[in-house]
């Protein structure tokens, strides 16, 4: 899987993960990918940071089957209003 591949996938995570945090569709405003290492395959685990009342804030780790950490992300999002 191309480094590329992998940050669509984060990305897709992260904002379905907001979309369902802010029960909206909200607009993505700033991401940040970190990419330590090369993988074909993985899964995403996405978690909240912080949320107020018009921004979410969340964190997303790429690991392979094993546990291995591919990539890391946060990310913020745009409640709408």
């Amino acid at each position: 899987m191309t480094d590329s591949a992998i940050a669509v996938r984060i990305v897709n995570a992260l904002e379905a993960a907001a979309d369902r945090e802010a029960g909206a569709k909200t607009a993505l405003v700033s991401v940040t990918i970190e990419m330590l290492a090369p993988a074909d395959a993985g899964a995403i685990e996405v978690s909240l940071t912080r949320k107020s009342r018009t921004l979410i804030f969340l964190r997303a780790d790429f690991k392979t089957e094993t546990g291995t950490l591919i990539a890391t992300a946060s990310s913020v999002h745009k409640v709408p209003s």
